[in-house]
């Protein structure tokens, strides 16, 4: 049988049809290739136009700002997650860039923002070692940590390397690795080599060794690993100094120096002290209602305030002196606290504020700004003040014997301090020695309205003038500062202030100017002032308040200078003041419990505790101050008269030398008639306790006084001290 043959194929026929398929399949190829090509153009086209434009004016990144104490001094640096403070390339040593570029981008200098020869490396490696290394240039990893999300994507890594590239036409190589050494975290919430100086070395970056220049270079690798695992951030400190030497940065030599030099990095640091800590919140609170926290804490501000070192270290030390020995905190038990503050009375500045023994952290209770009972401190204000402006004077004579006033909720007989009543006195005594009857008196005669358009004038505005709870502070008791919410140590310092500076009211400030990151400034303070009393009531005030440091209730907080004061305790002890100034400054001490717990079995009143503490602080307050007297006696608006001090007029042919003073009088308002309290009576000889009659066997002439207006026993049977000098009443009935 024979077979069917086949047809003959040359050799040349085979090969011309491989080469046809071949050049098909390279065909095909070609055109995937150029396909892919431009898709992948198309993509990075499209791409591109769907990114937002970059910003031309560089990187705005978040900035810690910075506060200032009035001699420059930084008081505190408020930053968010992110502490950086921005320097520029010629302050950052060269070591520190180079060992950045050596470990992280050593053709930096070369490429155009993203490396191909790098990424080709990096492909071949994560392929044939089967291990991951990156490719991102210095650029790359800028503008992912300014614009980007950290998120590892092909998209993410697509837009990286178009603003990379875009990044690298805008700004020239200094410029973007000075943004980059700005940008980059380092751990301990430090962002930029500055930053990172300070929280590592605590130091400013320019004065890095070379060797610390290294260890910073190692932490972005992993920013919070140092205080976990030092010793793996050390080998790559060891890989970045072997990389400086192999791109002839350094030489072995130096390289092993760094090396075996040892580094000193400070503890993960922990603030160790509170020194302005309350006065810092102050200022906060009113930073963050003005600008925000994202401005505050992230917008590099440059804030200046009117703390001064000294005067706050003063108020500090003064609590610390006085409190600790004898009432020592102890964890879990009320604290009794105390608070105090120093003003400028002529600018208004708060130059010191402690508001309390401890800060229990940011922003927590300050007590120079709580409202507390003022007790005595108060009558000054509420009392004083307003009679001196409507007239009155300080020799001006009151009695302080027992009364009783009919109010809505029953009768009310307000006694003093000590139980006791005496009689007649000025209204400088009064003051001095704090009398609550006088007080009380002198504001039934002037009218708690009076007081409380005076008040609002002086500057405190927590009264509650409308009826609350059937309660409101439009009664006879605002004289002894029981008032329904209470006033705060600040209020308290700035009233005061008004006599310090001649009547003038200026409101309190703590900051006078807000420089933004551009150093523009965007926020000054302007001094708000106003005169709210006329010169003469503010001098007599002073005058009257002078001898409270001198002989009475205040003696234990004189200090070496001319100052005035007054002390306050509340009836229930829960509240004890001292508030004083001088020419230059005003300060107010306060001192109770949180909790309504009593100071009583401690014996702290005014005159005590808080004037110690105000003692002490002043005087180390006024430290390099020139020694200046209130402003003179001005004549032509008031005088000095020698009166009775039993009648507050002219002395009387009967008014012993004794009580004879010199005294301040208003030119319209100096008494002209004689003393008509001291009188000369005849009284039975016999019987002395009446007068004489015409029966009488034998008289006596003796000098007696003799009220304008017969005073009352109080309930208890108390009389004034001058009683037994009142002239009697009744005729002798034994003869």
């Amino acid at each position: 049988m024979r077979t069917k043959a086949r047809p003959f194929v040359s050799m040349t026929m085979r090969r011309n049809a491989r080469l046809r398929k071949l050049r098909i399949f390279l065909l095909v190829c070609l055109l995937l290739l150029f396909g892919a090509i431009a898709a992948a153009g198309t993509l990075v086209v499209v791409t591109a136009r769907a990114l937002p434009d970059l910003p031309s004016t560089g990187l705005q990144p978040s900035l810690t700002s910075t506060v200032y104490a009035s001699d420059g001094s930084v008081l505190a640096i408020l930053h968010g997650p992110e502490h950086r403070v921005l320097v520029t390339l010629e302050e950052v040593p060269l070591a520190l860039q180079q060992a950045f570029i050596a470990i992280e981008d050593d053709r930096f200098y070369a490429h155009l923002g993203v490396d191909l020869r790098a990424i080709a490396r990096a492909f071949y490696v994560n392929w044939k070692e089967d291990r991951r290394q990156g490719a991102s240039t210095i650029t790359q990893q800028l503008v992912k940590n300014a614009f980007l999300t950290p998120v590892s994507t092909y998209e993410r890594k697509l837009h990286e390397a178009i603003y990379a590239v875009e990044f690298e036409r805008m700004y020239t190589k200094d410029e973007i690795l000075e943004m980059y050494l700005n940008q980059i975290p380092f751990g301990r919430n430090a962002y930029g080599v500055q930053a990172a100086a300070e929280a590592y070395f605590g130091k400013d970056v320019s004065e890095l060794t070379l060797a610390e220049c290294t260890f910073l270079a190692a932490l972005p690798w992993s920013p919070a690993l140092y205080d976990r695992s030092p010793e793996k951030v050390l080998l790559r400190q060891s890989a970045i100094v072997r990389e400086m030497v192999r791109h002839d940065y350094i030489d072995e030599i130096t390289a092993q120096k760094a090396l075996d030099k040892p580094l000193n990095v400070q503890s993960s640091p922990v603030r160790d002290t509170d020194f302005g800590d309350y006065f810092l919140d102050y200022v906060l609170q009113d930073l963050l209602n003005k600008f925000g926290s994202q401005m505050v804490y992230g917008g590099g501000l440059h804030i200046h305030t009117t703390l001064d070192p000294q005067m706050q270290s003063a108020a500090e030390k003064a609590i610390r002196e006085v409190l600790d020995p004898v009432f020592p905190l102890v964890e879990d038990e009320p604290a009794l606290q105390s608070a105090a503050i120093i003003v400028d009375p002529h600018s208004g500045h708060i130059k010191a504020m402690v508001g309390g023994r401890t800060h229990v952290g940011r922003l927590s209770l300050n007590r120079t700004l709580s409202l507390r009972q003022p007790g005595s401190a108060f009558k000054p204000l509420a009392v004083y003040i307003p009679a001196l402006d409507l007239g009155y004077s300080p020799g001006n004579v009151m009695d302080d014997s027992p009364i009783t006033y009919s109010q809505l909720y029953g009768e009310w007989a307000p006694r003093n301090y000590d139980r006791t009543f005496r009689g007649l006195v000025t209204l400088r005594t009064a003051l001095n020695h704090s009398l609550n009857v006088i007080a009380v008196k002198l504001l039934d005669e002037i009218g708690p309205e009076t007081a409380i358009h005076y008040l609002h004038e002086l500057g405190i505005t927590s009264l509650v003038t409308e009826t609350r709870n059937g309660h409101s502070d439009q009664g006879l008791s605002l004289a002894l500062g029981a008032l329904t919410d209470g006033v705060s140590p600040l209020e308290m310092a700035m009233a005061f202030g008004v006599l310090a500076n001649q009547g003038v009211k200026v409101e309190p400030t703590a900051v006078t100017r807000v420089v933004n990151r551009n150093g523009y400034t965007i926020w000054e303070t302007t001094t708000h002032q106003r005169a709210v009393l006329n010169e003469q009531t503010a001098y007599m005030a002073t005058s009257m308040l002078r001898s409270v440091m001198t002989q009475g209730t205040g003696r234990a907080a004189a200090i070496d200078r001319p100052v005035a004061g007054k002390t306050g305790t509340t009836d229930d002890h829960r509240d004890a003041w001292f508030v004083g100034y001088s020419p230059d400054l005003v300060g107010c001490v306060w001192m109770g419990y949180d909790r309504e717990l009593t100071m009583a079995s401690d014996r702290v009143v005014g005159g005590s505790y808080p004037a110690r503490i105000w003692s002490l602080m002043m005087k180390a307050a006024h430290e390099g101050l020139l020694v200046q007297d209130f402003p003179e006696l001005r004549n032509e608006l008031l005088t000095e008269v020698r009166i009775c001090s039993k009648s507050g007029l002219l002395p009387g042919p009967y008014c012993h030398h004794t009580e004879v003073i010199t005294e301040i009088f208003l030119q319209d308002r100096r008494p002209t008639a004689r003393c008509d309290v001291h009188v000369l009576a005849k009284v039975c000889a016999e019987h002395p306790r009446y007068l004489a009659g015409e029966n009488c066997p034998d008289h006596e002439k003796n000098i007696y006084l003799k009220r304008r207006e017969r005073y009352t026993a109080s309930g208890s049977g108390s009389y004034p001290w001058d009683a037994q000098w009142e002239v009697p009443t009744r005729g002798c009935p034994y003869h």
